[in-house]
């Protein structure tokens, strides 16, 4: 925590600079602090000094983001946004029945939420609180009552009630493969063009240790880190893919409607099945309430399947 300290700016000018970047204006993003343009400007040059780059141009009546201050706005901004988000979730009085499932973006979008009308279906009485976060969190913690986690057991905070193994393969779109001229089964990684994710969690696959675990060699890794598509969510790489912009690592149980439904296909045979899985888990201690058992139930059943390929 030190460290972090001495490295990061002052709070104060990262929220005056984020005020600033956001509105585009020193005197909106002084009226919006309550402080006056002058000041505004001051913390921005100390910011300015501190980081020795300049963040802003400005120009008449208006300043003007430069390239380095549109990377750090983007990065503030979105650590800003996530810690009011949270902030606002702790805030909110606990509700009777209302069960609070933390998962990643990924595993919300492409599994969970296709999934979800079958349990509201059923349970109608149930409110849910989802909390997408690629962040690790401890459930002792957090205020979740359950959580779908890629990993290794044992876990110093949760309960592991059911898992599934997962496979990694590479996956393309079909659209993709047709313009390219080459079939599913035919395809030289090398020579396609790689997308590639930032590793968020040290359990995910990325191109280069899949590559180790199958003996394929260096060359795969190489081309990974050359790649001219980079996200930091794997959500936005699956969406790359399915645009047709190049070939991801594909996940079977994650995408398995994705796959099933043909809109991204496996590229040939080669697979990885990591040490780790999904795992459905509560907080250690913590018994669950009545509405997260029919949560759990419905969740153990319905992840549940037929063991990846």
């Amino acid at each position: 925590m030190t460290t972090l300290r001495r490295n990061l700016p002052t709070l104060n000018l990262l929220s005056t600079f984020e005020s600033a970047a956001r509105l585009g204006s020193f005197t909106l993003a002084a009226a919006e602090l309550g402080v006056t343009q002058a000041a505004v400007s001051q913390q921005i040059k100390a910011l300015e000094r501190e980081l020795n780059k300049p963040l802003f141009v400005r120009a008449h009546r208006r300043v003007v983001l430069t390239p380095a201050g549109i990377a750090l706005a983007q990065a503030v901004g979105g650590a800003f946004s996530r810690m009011s988000e949270m902030i606002d979730t702790l805030r909110q009085p606990e509700v009777p029945d209302t069960v609070a499932i933390g998962l990643t973006l990924a595993f919300n979008q492409f599994w969970l939420m296709p999934r979800l009308p079958d349990f509201r279906a059923r349970f109608p009485h149930v409110r849910l609180r989802l909390v997408a976060d690629d962040t690790p969190m401890d459930l002792r913690q957090a205020q979740l009552d359950v959580a779908i986690r890629y990993g290794k057991p044992p876990f110093e905070d949760a309960v592991s009630h059911a898992e599934r193994a997962e496979c990694a393969f590479p996956v393309a779109s079909p659209a993709l493969l047709a313009r390219l001229g080459v079939a599913p089964g035919e395809v030289d990684l090398l020579h396609m063009p790689l997308i590639a994710s930032d590793i968020v969690n040290p359990a995910w696959m990325p191109w280069r240790q899949w590559a180790k675990a199958l003996r394929l060699g260096p060359g795969l890794g190489r081309a990974s880190d050359l790649s001219r598509l980079r996200f930091n969510h794997y959500s936005d790489t699956v969406q790359a893919a399915l645009n047709g912009e190049g070939v991801t690592m594909g996940w079977a149980v994650l995408l398995e409607d994705i796959l099933r439904e043909g809109r991204l296909v496996r590229l040939g045979s080669d697979s990885v099945v990591p040490q780790e899985r999904y795992h459905v888990v509560t907080p250690l201690g913590r018994e669950p309430s009545q509405a997260t058992r029919i949560f759990l139930d419905w969740m153990v059943g319905r992840l549940n399947g037929p063991a990846p390929a």
